[in-house]
């Protein structure tokens, strides 16, 4: 760790894909160096005092603890002890909402538990550490909030109308600890944390936003040093169009965090502003064309987003009025009319009237690898061969049904092999582009805030990518989905 602390924030099943940019973001324009860990990290032993100062647990799915409180996200043994190994031996712990929850339930960080009650909605803390300031500060709790119960020898940071615990304090061994009940990330009267359903919900209203940024960032410095010194904060956003980054994901899938920071990392990259929606959002018909120029529906599994979005006609309605759809892995599959998936065939959304049809023959699916794509398109670029990840997407077929154009091939020595990628196409005023890889991920970089895809799967084994895949990602907006 240098001058600014090594933050790594837990990003994978379990945590709440709504929110958790908001959270990167905020740490990032803390000033310090974030980083996305999955549960193989943890397990690996890669969580340790010489690769990070602070690990963050953000709210938890479906403002629950039950998605963390799961073999395949954080409750196993050896996860839990070395997660304690890590606060014991002098690391810094922040949790919020339900993952504060988890922290004390599960991972026994706190002598007290966790009291879920209330509404979602904003409220007035007091501060009554002087450590970590004075006064109020308005700020937003979600179904997940509630407060914490002081244990004996812990402190009182902050305290609701009620006089209940909000923000708490203690020590772990040698390391420290710190729990908050509110979702400090957000801001409802800002785009800078590359979320917007927040501001929805808030009523575009949220007095002195920029303080619970920095309230986080106190708790950040305490957690790493115990001095809760006040942060310098600076972040912007381009002038430039809007992007609807689709980011719910609940029990049965839809967008999944582990790889949703890259995508608005290579959004921000191509010089757009990317901005989170919920399935509540297009539901409630805000995915509009004067919201947003693009949307984004990224990988993770797409039976969650047929289950989660009531109507895909509210989808066709926004493409064909002009707006563009990016669809990776699983966006891919959820906007085509016909998907196979291992032999068996599925109806879903008729954005793309062919097939899209995975995981690819001779991959390692359900492990995730690099793989050579061919891009050779006269409209996105003829870029060659560049390396992408590869995580079980499909390849397309039938691209007559759409009049739809080969942008990408698979390269690789399985049976799949020049088969499409990557398509667009046309659909009333609006385009279209669907992929099967990941050209989000920049495995061996921390540029695009993941670090769990710097190894392979479960090993210590590097996986370092040669190529910048987000080139990919800037000549498609800038070439197609981003229209004059």
């Amino acid at each position: 760790p240098g001058a600014d602390l090594d933050v790594a924030v837990y990003i994978s099943s379990g945590t709440n894909s709504d929110k958790i940019m908001a959270l990167m973001r905020a740490i990032s324009a803390l000033g310090h160096n974030v980083y996305g860990i999955g549960r193989y990290d943890i397990a690996q032993g890669r969580l340790n005092s010489s690769n990070f100062d602070v690990l963050v647990l953000g709210a938890g799915e479906n403002d629950s603890k039950l998605e963390y409180s799961s073999t395949d996200a954080l409750d196993t043994t050896t996860i839990k002890n070395n997660i304690r190994a890590f606060v014991s031996g002098g690391g810094g712990y922040v949790a919020l909402e339900q993952g504060a929850h988890f922290s004390t339930d599960e991972l026994d960080l706190y002598d007290e538990g966790y009291v879920t009650s209330g509404s979602a909605g904003k409220y007035t803390i007091d501060i009554v550490d002087s450590n970590f300031g004075s006064g109020s500060q308005q700020a937003y709790m979600s179904g997940g909030g509630g407060y914490i119960p002081q244990a004996s020898g812990a402190v009182v940071v902050a305290e609701n109308g009620s006089n209940q615990p909000v923000i708490v304090r203690d020590t772990y061994g040698f390391g420290r600890v710190i729990l908050s009940s509110f979702d400090l990330e957000l801001r409802g009267d800002s785009e800078l944390d590359w979320t917007i359903w927040d501001n929805w919900d808030m009523g575009n209203s949220h007095a002195n936003s920029e303080g619970c940024w920095a309230l986080l960032g106190r708790m950040l410095n305490w957690a790493a040093s115990g001095n809760a010194s006040a942060p310098t904060i600076s972040a912007s956003n381009h002038d430039a169009a809007k992007v609807a980054v689709v980011s719910t994901h609940i029990s049965s899938g839809g967008a999944w965090a582990g790889l949703l920071p890259g995508i608005y990392r290579s959004i921000e990259y191509a010089g757009y502003v990317p901005l989170a929606i919920r399935f509540d959002e297009i539901n409630d018909g805000q995915l509009t064309t004067s919201n947003f120029s693009a949307a984004v529906f990224p990988g993770g599994y797409s039976y969650g987003y047929k289950r989660g979005i009531d109507d895909w006609q509210d989808i066709l309605d926004y493409v064909a009025a002009g707006g563009s759809y990016y669809g990776v892995c699983a966006g891919s599959f959820y906007a085509s009319e016909e998907i196979e998936w291992d032999g068996k065939w599925y109806d879903y959304m008729p954005l793309f009237e062919g097939q899209d049809r995975g995981p690819l023959d001779g991959t390692t699916y359900p492990d995730y690898e690099l793989m050579t794509v061919n891009v050779n398109d006269s409209v996105i670029g003829n870029m060659g061969d560049i390396v992408m990840m590869y995580y079980g997407g499909g390849w397309k077929d039938q691209l007559d049904q759409s009049n739809a154009v080969t942008v990408a091939t698979y390269e690789y020595s399985g049976g799949d092999n020049g088969k499409p990628d990557a398509i667009r196409f046309t659909y009333g005023n609006g385009r279209v582009l669907l992929i099967g890889s990941h050209p989000e991920s920049r495995s061996g970089s921390n540029e695009d805030w993941i670090y769990w895809d710097n190894w392979v799967g479960d090993s210590a084994t590097p996986l370092n990518n040669p190529d910048n895949p987000w080139l990919f990602i800037d000549a498609a907006f800038d070439n197609w989905l981003i229209q004059p």
